[in-house]
Parts: C-alpha cells; structure tokens; sequence
C-alpha cells in the first residue's frame, strides 16, 4: 500500500494488492476543494499507472450542480487519454448521498451509455470493490 500527498479533506492510497487506487474524502468539502480533490486524483492515477478507482465519498455532501456538471461533463471525459486506458470509477456514498444521486437523470443515462469512462455508484464497499475486480477482469479477457 502506497499513500499519495493529499491536503487534509483526502487521502488517496494506492492498493496495490487490489490494482486500484483508493480516494476518501475525510470531511464536506467546498467546490473548489473537491474540484482540486479530483485533481490530486488523476495525477495519482497517472502517477501509479492505474485506471480503477474507489471514491469514497460518504464523508462528502453533494456537490453543488456546477462542480457535478464540471465533473461529468468536462473532467472525467478527459480521464482516458489522461490515462492512457478507460479509467473505471466506483463510487462509494452514503445513502442520503446515494439518493440525491438517484435523482439526478444525467448520472442513470452516463451509466447506461458509452463513455470515454465507466463509473458505478454503491452505497457498500465490498460491491464497489467487486464491480473494480469485475472491470479489471474484463479488461484482462480483452488483452
């Protein structure tokens, strides 16, 4: 296990028992931090070379409708050529987390259509973690 250099609202780990890096958000953040948040991510993920990624966000409250567009529309796209592959993403929420998300139409038509990513959201670790093993096994049977 590696530990990546954070600030305080986050620490980032990278499994490298479990290939995937593990972001959690320590406590609410302000837009701009959990903009700069997602950037100490990438820059791990590249850091480490991997693509799959747990976002622990339960400690987080919902972003506000711009940084959800910001990050929907504008920085997770650009994560793949970031990358170099298609990253695969498992968020991690709380349920009331969950259930803001639940009722935003734009997360359920991104899950359902090809992106240049994936990501999944889970309101349990074990199923987040399962659906990373599950990408990674389908990106193994596709080499």
């Amino acid at each position: 296990m590696q530990n990546f250099s954070t600030p305080d609202y986050i620490t980032i780990t990278y499994r490298d028992d479990l290939r995937m890096l593990v972001a959690r958000w320590l406590r609410p953040t302000l837009s701009v931090e959990t903009r700069e948040g997602y950037t100490y991510i990438l820059k791990a993920g590249i850091y480490f070379n991997c693509p799959y990624w747990l976002l622990d966000g339960r400690r987080r409250l919902p972003a506000d409708d711009a940084t959800t567009q910001w990050g929907l529309f504008e920085f997770f796209p650009q994560l793949s050529a970031q990358i170099g592959q298609r990253v695969c993403m498992s968020q991690l929420l709380s349920p009331s987390y969950q259930l803001v998300t639940d009722n935003i139409p734009t997360f359920q038509e991104l899950e359902n259509s090809p992106q240049t990513y994936l990501m999944r959201r889970f309101d349990d670790e074990a199923s987040a973690v399962e659906w990373l093993q599950e990408c990674q096994q389908h990106t193994l049977q596709s080499v």
